[in-house]
C-alpha cells in the first residue's frame, strides 16, 4: 500500500519557507481577514472619497451634455488590486459611496442626476432615491 503524500508534502512545506503558508487566512465568507487588511496598505475613507470622485468627474467630463453616465461605470473601471487598496473586494461594495459623492456634487451645483430621462428634484435626497440612476454635469452657459 503507498504511503500519503501529505506528511511529506508536510515537511517540504516547513523545510522551505518559500512553501510555507502565510501568516494570515481568509475568512469562510470570502472576506479578508484583519491581518491580511494590515498587510495591504489600506486606503483611508476620506482617500477613496477623493480617488473615486476623480474618477467620477473625469468620466462625466468625457461625456458631452446631455450625454450621461450610469454611476457603476466609476467602481467598475478599478483593477482587483485597486478595489483590494480599497479594502473591498467587488465593485458593487462602493456603489453607495459613488452615489453619495454624485449626491454631493448634485449639491454643489455640479452635477446633475436623472431617473427614467429626467432631471429628479433638487428636494429629492439620496435616500428617497430608489432604483437605478444616470448623471452629467450640469451645462455650462455655452451648451
Amino acid at each position: 500500500m503507498a504511503k500519503s503524500k501529505e506528511p511529506a508534502m508536510a515537511e517540504k512545506t516547513s523545510k522551505n519557507s518559500r512553501l510555507s503558508k502565510p501568516d494570515y487566512q481568509v475568512q469562510p465568507t470570502g472576506q479578508p481577514s484583519d491581518q491580511l487588511k494590515d498587510a495591504h496598505a489600506l486606503q483611508s475613507e476620506s482617500q477613496i472619497t477623493e480617488t473615486l470622485k476623480k474618477l467620477l468627474v473625469d468620466k462625466l467630463q468625457s461625456r458631452q451634455y446631455p450625454k450621461t453616465i450610469c454611476p457603476s461605470e466609476i467602481p467598475r473601471a478599478l483593477s482587483q488590486s485597486e478595489l483590494t487598496s480599497m479594502g473591498v473586494s467587488e465593485w458593487r461594495e462602493l456603489m453607495s459611496l459613488v452615489r453619495t459623492i454624485l449626491f454631493d456634487m448634485r449639491s454643489e451645483g455640479q452635477a446633475e442626476i436623472l431617473q427614467k430621462g429626467q432631471v429628479i428634484p433638487p428636494e429629492t435626497t439620496l435616500g428617497d432615491t430608489k432604483g437605478p440612476i444616470r448623471a452629467r454635469l450640469v451645462p455650462s452657459d455655452g451648451d
